[in-house]
């Protein structure tokens, strides 16, 4: 379960470092993965803090719109893994 939680880690790391949020908010996010886990609460101010990033900061029209994609992917596989960690088969 240890590799499940790295590449959960590594996959949200990335996507913070490629998407153009404040210094302050990067190093602040990635201080909290690297001492933590992934949860659901950073998830979502990940994707409100880039709801809040002006066009301008983008490099094309089209990068807000992948960028939040990419998120939502990331969300979706993060709460179909803990939804199975948590399944018990009822036999």
């Amino acid at each position: 379960m240890a590799s499940n939680t790295y590449t959960d880690k590594q996959k949200v790391i990335h996507f913070i470092q490629q998407v153009p949020y404040s210094e302050e908010e990067k190093s602040a996010w990635i201080k909290t993965l690297e001492e933590g886990e992934v949860f659901e609460d950073l998830l979502n101010e990940l994707h409100t803090a880039l709801m809040v990033i002006p066009a301008e900061n983008f490099s094309s029209d089209w990068m807000r719109a992948k960028y939040s994609t990419d998120l939502a992917g990331i969300i979706r596989q993060w709460r179909l893994k803990n939804a199975r960690r948590q399944f018990k088969h009822g036999r």
